[in-house]
């Protein structure tokens, strides 16, 4: 790749080893200069239009580079920019995802899989530095929810406004332009994120799992992520609580929480909440695995009793 200029390296660097035929004129190349590299094995034709280095392993960021610089009208969307987010339960279908705008049939390669539609506004996307134009967290949600059953979208709306940091009304606004009978996933998405529990968004997706079984065993009042001041321990935050009784349940699925420093951090965490009237209950991998169904019911008892007693 000794014939590429300094720019054209610069170009391909930035762009997770990819260039289109612009960039690369841009970088002081001549197409015939060009030509010359491809024949050579300096570059290699990704599709029309966009070329990559062949150094440079084979991506999910490089092929999207590459729809991007051949094809500016396309954005990254559905799973593929769910895994580029590093989004959790996403469905397992590899293609590159974009949409595209009305009639447009922008490329014929198998592993381009292009939606088409005339619903996008200029901040449902962001231009990244490297080229790559994709939908933000809130619109992906909105998104995926062609994808995802009811729970697993739950999980990925929490995780994009917990990534993202976005508020409730930023997730809803999304689909302020989708609404429409015929868009039975739009009504869904809404359903879903309007009936989240409140609070700050959940930091797993057990979290997720737990929160809504036990709203199913008839618990009301959770929130997420409830913030206390413990005296003589400090402010912490509980995973899932009802506030106006005291009570409250730590999901453990991290190793961190089984590690003896992290078990010990747990009991003198759970002993200050003890002090001030708060009953914290904890779900490890044990009550997380089989006996999950019957840790619930136990939880949910609990809660019922707690609130006949207040």
């Amino acid at each position: 790749m000794s014939d590429l200029t300094t720019a054209a390296h610069a170009v391909l660097a930035r762009q997770h080893g990819v260039a289109s035929v612009e960039d690369l004129t841009g970088a002081g190349m001549s197409r015939p200069q060009i030509k010359d590299v491809v024949r050579r094995g300096g570059l290699e034709l990704v599709l029309s239009g966009a070329y990559r280095s062949p150094s440079v392993a084979d991506s999910d960021w490089q092929r999207c580079s590459a729809v991007c610089r051949a094809h500016p009208e396309l954005i990254v969307a559905g799973p593929t920019a769910g895994r580029l987010y590093e989004l959790r339960r996403l469905p397992g279908d590899r293609r590159i995802h974009v949409i595209g705008p009305p009639h447009s049939h922008p490329t014929l390669a198998t592993w381009v899989k292009v939606f088409r539609t005339a619903t996008l506004r200029a901040d449902d996307v962001v231009e990244r530095s490297d080229g790559i134009r994709i939908l933000n967290r809130p619109r992906l949600a909105l998104d995926l929810a062609r994808w995802m059953n009811d729970r697993d979208l739950v999980s990925v709306v929490e995780q994009c406004m917990h990534d993202g940091h976005h508020a409730k009304a930023e997730m809803i606004g999304a689909a302020s332009d989708w609404t429409s009978p015929r868009r039975r996933w739009v009504r869904r998405y809404l359903e879903v994120v309007r009936r989240r529990i409140d609070g700050p968004a959940a930091e797993s997706h057990l979290e997720v799992v737990v929160g809504d079984r036990l709203r199913e065993h008839g618990v009301v009042g959770l929130v997420r992520q409830h913030p206390v001041r413990l005296p003589g321990y400090g402010a912490v935050r509980f995973d899932l609580a009802i506030p106006e009784i005291r009570w409250a349940v730590e999901v453990d699925g991290f190793p961190t929480h089984r590690e003896t420093a992290g078990s010990r951090a747990d009991a003198e965490r759970d002993a200050a909440a003890h002090r001030v009237g708060w009953i914290v209950r904890r779900l490890g991998p044990q009550q997380l695995g089989g006996a999950l169904d019957a840790s619930l019911r136990s939880l949910a008892e609990e809660v019922a009793l707690l609130r006949r007693a207040s």
